[in-house]
């Protein structure tokens, strides 16, 4: 069976946030990189790509769809993989990650060491 995550501009996460659609947006960086000089995306929820198994409960129990970022898109990709082969299938990479969603002009946090 041929496995095909679906991918999310992050203008359009934006836009469905803004309608008052319910996004969990779960950035899979390592800490260091998530408080790193990129910042991320408010309101994200960081779980390092190597935790996600044992953080299944988490996208399980997800009331609306999950959107996985990283740096540039590839290891949210591999993420959302793994995420179907355990049967959950409200997951979407963000295209291009933080690095796209920069390059969007959309809001970021900084940690007080990088802000």
């Amino acid at each position: 069976m041929q496995r095909k995550v679906n991918q999310i501009r992050p203008h359009e996460i934006a836009m469905a946030r803004d309608q008052g659609e319910e996004i969990l947006i779960v950035d899979v960086r390592e800490p260091f990189e998530y408080h790193g000089e990129l910042g991320h995306v408010p309101g994200s929820l960081n779980i390092p790509m190597q935790q996600i198994p044992e953080n299944l409960h988490i996208f399980r129990n997800a009331k609306g769809n999950v959107a996985l970022i990283c740096h540039t898109g590839e290891r949210s990709h591999y993420t959302c993989l793994f995420l179907l082969d355990q049967g959950i299938t409200n997951v979407m990479n963000v295209d291009g990650g933080m690095v796209k969603w920069h390059l969007s002009g959309l809001d970021v946090e900084y940690s007080p060491e990088f802000g």
